[in-house]
Order: C-alpha cells, then structure tokens, then sequence
C-alpha cells in the first residue's frame, strides 16, 4: 500500500479525489498555489459548493488523514504524486501545458526511486511519452520505467451529478511499465472499491449490451461501480478522456443543428427528441442549448484537434461540431432580437435580464460558459443587462432573482438552476412587465409561460 499521497491542484478534481483518498485510509496531503483556497480549507470550509464534494471533505477532516499546504517542501516524503492541474485551451484554442509543467517543477524536486506519479489532468494523447517523461528524466536524472512510474488516469468528474460521483465513476487507467500500471491500478482499486479489469475483459463484458436471463427478463450489462480498466498504453488513456467528450461534442452539436432545423420547420424538437428516445438502441439522447461550457466538452476537443493535426491528420468532423456549438450564443441572441421585433422592441437600449453565469445547471463553475459570449453579444447591440446566477456571483448585477425579472423586458436563460427554474415557473409574470423570454436550456413549461401572452422561444421549441 502506498504509505503517503500528494495532490497537487485542489479544484473539481483534485479536492474530491484527495478527500476520498483520506477517507479510505491514506495519508494525504493537498498542495495548491492558490492561498485563498488553502486558508478556506485550513479552516475546515469547502471552496466548492457541491452537496457530494462537502460530505466528502467533512468525512476526510473526520478521518483526521487529510492536510493542505501551499509549501511545496511539505510534499518531500509522499511515494505518489497526483497532478490534477487545470490544462485549457489558450486564446488561439491550443493547449496549455503551462499548469502541467509548474507542477513538474515542483514535484521533480523530491521524486525518489519507486515513486508513481499519476497525471488526472487532460493531456492530448502523446503528452506523457513524449514531454512529461522526457522532461522528468532530464531534471531528475532517473530513467522513467525503472526508478520513477508514470501514470495517466484521466479525470471522469461530473459536477452536480449526485449519483456518478468521485466514488464510483468507473476508472481507465494507463502507465509506460507494467509495475507503474499495476500500481495505478491498485490504488484507484483500494480508493473505489471496484474491481480491476483489463481493457479487453471489458470489450466482451459491455458487448452486446443487452441480454435475457432465464426467464425472459432483460439484463443490462455494465460495469461494477468504481471499477478500475487497465488500458494497454498510457497513450490510450490519454485518448480514452479526449475522444469521450470530443463524441459528446458532436452529438450535442449535431442536436443544436436539428434545433436550427425544428425552427424552420416549425417543430418541436424537445417533444421530438423525447420521442427519438423511446427507441431502445441507436441514440443518445442529448438536447440542444446555448452553448457547452465546462473544463471538458469546450477543452477536450481541442486538444484532441490539436493532436490529429501533429500526427498529420486534419479532423473536419471535430472543427464542424466545434464550429456549431461555438455559434449557439449568437443564434441566442439572434432568437432574442427577432421575437423582440416582434412586440416592437428594438434590442438596442432593452433592459435584459440575463439568467444564468455557470456553464451548467446547479454547480458554481463557470469555465468556458457560454454565458460570456452572450453577454459579450448583447452589450455590443445595445442591450442593458440584468444579470442574476444563484450560483455563481461574480457577474450579478443585480441581486436577487426578482429585481432582474421586474428590472427588464425580456429574459435569456442561459443556466437552468433548479431553483430558477422552479421560481420562474411558479412565478406570476402579471407582476412584471416581461414581453419575451429566450429560453436557452429549455427548462420552462412554454405553455405556462405563454398563458401569461409572453412570447417564449426555446431552442428548436416553439
């Protein structure tokens, strides 16, 4: 059993996994630059508002194995070493390793022979072979395989997901030895309690998906919870977290495409996609939008991208799809000021209440949120916004809920919270002097918005 772990970056990865670790019986020890989140947590607060991430760390302090530092010599005596860095996209959408790197800086310094050192962090497939390793073997001076083991695990969280959560999301793992794998293998093992699987024992686990057992019943073939799949590279791993989102990319893509159609068509393409769904093989489902957001579906693409072209490969399916879920703020804002014409409002000097900063519903997360683009849109055309997220402050401008509503004459949801959600389909709109509603994730009921004579438009919905 590994005697020490440390965990360098303590965000929506890296602060579960190491409280999880704790909980499980291993020392650990989160290391972060960041001195805001030190304080916070070296006083026993969660900076991560996540019912599931706060139960965790509570259990972790409970434990009494879990300590955080912003002091890199604290990390000196740990045999594993957890990088679960932020690695973004920069302003030219390549990636960048510049988190990454600063993390080697500081680890490179106490790796001891023995010692594992797992990658959580998104890389594009290649990273670890051919600059993590290199670049550790030229600092350290030990030869990557024999002394020191490097190990890819790429991070699976889903945050506000309360079911598939840090202690039971199923695990690929990939190392450049076999001892390194088996390690790595181990360790996720002891953390999730599943079991461990080479990757072909899973081929013909999952395939075919669906069965019948003795007496006609149905069995759906799956996973155990927490189970822990060996892949046969470290390259493969890698490309496991790239190639996962870059398909939900495109499928998402692909539905805000039909969304685009159902308006034209004028169809329904929720009531339509609900109905796709009652198909039992062939399909998602997935649902249209303003826009993907996130530290996995807008980056990993990107990355991947990048990767395909250095290998000599130019991927027209992955810049399509890109192209097409980057284009739904615009197409947003393009429903908002055609339904304002409408009732004779020009956009230009509007009051909007724009609901929503968080990329996706019910987290305080706002990386990559479509939000910033179509806040970005609307006050280029004029538009005065009043902004409100029962999640994430830093863009309100306002402070409640009710005060954006009563402030403004048209709504753009670009976030469903739940309780937004819930608020504004119980709320009395008589109230309000709301002309139109934009309704981005498709999370009211239109027929109770429109008994107000609100014009309501949703994505692909009428």
């Amino acid at each position: 059993m590994r005697k020490k772990i440390c965990v360098i970056g303590l965000g929506y990865v890296g602060f579960p996994l190491a409280s999880l670790t704790a909980i499980k019986g291993y020392k650990v020890i989160g290391f972060d630059i960041e001195q805001a989140i030190i304080k916070k947590l070296s006083i026993g607060q969660s900076h991560i508002r996540d019912d599931v991430v706060e139960e965790l760390f509570d259990k972790a302090l409970i434990s009494g194995n879990f300590s955080v530092t912003s002091n890199e010599s604290y990390i000196s005596d740990c045999d594993t070493y957890i990088i679960c860095v932020p690695t973004p996209i920069d302003s030219n959408n390549e990636p960048d390793l510049i988190p990454l790197f600063s993390s080697l800086d500081i680890l490179t310094k106490y790796l001891q022979d023995g010692d594992l050192v797992i990658v959580e962090s998104t890389v594009f497939p290649g990273t670890c072979e051919e600059i993590l390793i290199p670049k550790i073997e030229q600092v350290t001076g030990k030869n990557v395989s024999n002394a020191i083991h490097i190990a890819h695990c790429p991070e699976r969280v889903n945050p506000g997901d309360s079911f598939w959560t840090s202690e039971n999301i199923p695990r690929v793992v990939g190392s450049n030895s076999e001892y390194g794998l088996d390690e790595a293998a181990k360790f996720y093992s002891s953390i999730l309690g599943g079991p461990i699987y080479e990757v072909s024992e899973v081929r013909s686990r999952l395939r075919p998906k669906f069965s019948k057992g003795e007496n006609g019943d149905l069995i759906i073939k799956s996973l155990p919870l927490g189970s822990v799949i060996k892949m046969k590279t470290i390259k493969d791993a890698e490309a496991v977290k790239n190639m996962e989102n870059t398909v939900r990319d495109i499928n998402i893509a692909f539905v805000n495409e039909l969304a685009k159609i159902s308006d034209h068509l004028n169809v329904d393409v929720v009531d339509i996609i609900d109905g796709m769904s009652t198909k039992p093989f062939g399909k998602g489902p997935f649902f249209p939008g303003a826009g993907v957001g996130g530290h996995c579906i807008a980056v990993d693409p990107e990355w991947l991208d990048t990767a395909a072209k250095n290998a000599g490969y130019n991927p027209e399916m992955i810049r399509i799809a890109r192209s097409m879920n980057s284009s739904m703020p615009e197409y947003l804002v393009s429903l908002l000021e055609a339904n304002l014409d409408e009732v004779s409002i020009s956009l230009d000097g509007a009051s909007i209440a724009v609901l929503g900063v968080a990329y996706k519903a019910n987290v305080d997360d706002s990386r990559e949120s479509p939000f910033f683009r179509v806040k970005e849109l609307l006050l280029a055309k004029g538009a005065n916004l009043n902004i409100y997220d029962s999640w994430v402050k830093s863009e309100n401008t306002v402070d409640s809920i009710q005060l954006a509503i009563h402030k403004s004459q048209a709504i753009v949801i670009v976030t469903d919270h739940s309780d937004m959600i819930n608020f504004l389909n119980s709320f009395e709109f008589t109230s309000a002097n709301i002309k139109v509603i934009i309704d981005g994730r498709n999370a009211l009921d239109s027929k109770v918005i429109k008994d107000f004579g609100i014009l309501y438009h949703g994505i692909g919905r009428k």
